[in-house]
């Protein structure tokens, strides 16, 4: 017998999981089969784990404002991590492992058998509620936890932290992908299988088939790298045009100022010629007023000659940046348009894939498939 493993994250509704209430997908007669293995207030818990700690912590706080009330509602409040987590695991599906058929005790069997180990496995990963369902589709398990570390120099020394949690139980991520969480997901199923084939079942693992998929897989990968690219760039001419406002903002600073020289011109007493006063020579007259009117002239002058020169320097600017972007922004537009295209042509493929799948059956077509491929293998030999 062969069975697949599902594991998913669950979003954590302990009510839910409880059987505080019933939802529409639950079977009330079938829910006495359940098995409720614990269902712990999480606050009570966290007053458990933390409280400790989270003296010590507040005891070397010399400001107010950096002391912790209440550890649940610091977490509740925060971002970098949740209250607690939940996984669900599954064997088969409501075909092959459906809570009514006959092989619905032998998967309650080998998911209590698995919980068994859960806790003594997972050290750092606090379980307070964990129920196994028998009356939904499929027998599955909800397993919440509370992931924590100790010895912390940051914060409290004994913390919730997922990821610190994980590394201290040896599960160290590569990459987005390949992280923390993934591998420890792995590796509890691995636990599983080797519970399931003590009770003669094997783990059914996908193969050819998703190994003809992921060539497909690949191709939107990659298009999704040159789209991430083009974000980058598109995010890169957001901010010339940024800077471009604030240049556009310098030119009306300027010409303002240019208006307000000729306003001043105009209209400023000090920059008019007053009235000769009684007997006063033509010499004293260019002393005491000439003179000076035409120094601040001078000056006005300079300021305007600069402002305008600025003007016109940031308004080459503007046009020589505005003509790259144009022609930037052209490129740009061709090229998600050839992505586009690209990502339509593999969405077609995967719908023809999928019909002929439906047509010829998953085991027929991958043997048609590498048929193809020997196929082709063997013209590149005799064409070499």
């Amino acid at each position: 017998m062969k069975r697949t493993i599902s594991a998913m994250v669950g979003k954590g509704s302990v009510t839910h999981n409880s059987r505080s209430f019933t939802a529409e997908n639950v079977d009330s007669e079938r829910t006495h089969l359940n098995i409720d293995y614990c269902n712990e207030p999480i606050k009570k818990v966290y007053h458990e784990m933390f409280d400790e700690a989270l003296k010590q912590y507040n005891d070397k706080q010399k400001r107010k404002d950096r002391k912790i009330s209440d550890y649940y509602k610091h977490i509740e409040s925060g971002k970098q991590e949740k209250l607690f987590h939940e996984i669900i695991f599954q064997i088969g599906n409501m075909e092959d492992m459906s809570a009514t058929g006959e092989h619905a005790e032998l998967a309650r069997t080998v998911l209590d058998e698995y919980y068994q180990g859960f806790q003594e496995r997972n050290p750092y990963l606090r379980v307070f509620s964990a129920h196994l369902h028998m009356d939904e589709a499929t027998p599955h398990i909800h397993i919440d936890f509370i992931p924590f570390t100790t010895g912390s120099n940051r914060g409290l020394e004994t913390r919730v932290s997922l990821k610190q949690a994980l590394l201290n139980m040896g599960f160290k991520g590569e990459g987005r992908s390949d992280n923390e969480l993934n591998r420890w997901i792995l590796s509890e199923k691995k636990v599983l299988a080797q519970i399931m084939e003590r009770h003669g079942i094997e783990w059914e693992q996908k193969g050819t088939h998703e190994q003809h998929l992921s060539v497909l897989d690949y191709k939107k990968q990659e298009r999704a790298k040159e789209v991430a690219e083009l974000d980058r760039e598109i995010e890169g001419k957001q901010l010339e045009v940024k800077g471009l406002k604030a240049t556009a903002e310098k030119i009306k600073e300027a010409t303002d100022s240019l208006d307000s020289i000729e306003h001043q011109l105009d209209n400023n007493p000090e920059l008019q010629l007053p009235e000769p006063q009684g007997l006063m020579s033509a010499k004293s007259y260019k002393k005491k007023f000439v003179d000076p009117l035409i120094q601040r002239l001078k000056n006005l002058v300079r300021s305007a000659v600069a402002k305008s020169y600025l003007g016109w320097e940031n308004y080459h600017r503007i046009n020589n940046l505005n003509g790259r972007l144009y022609s930037e922004n052209k490129s740009l537009k061709h090229e998600n348009s050839r992505l586009k295209e690209l990502n339509n042509q593999l969405r077609e493929q995967n719908k023809a894939y999928r019909l002929l799948e439906k047509v010829f059956g998953k085991r027929k077509l991958n043997e048609i498939i590498e048929q193809a491929r020997g196929y082709k293998k063997s013209k590149q030999r005799d064409a070499r």
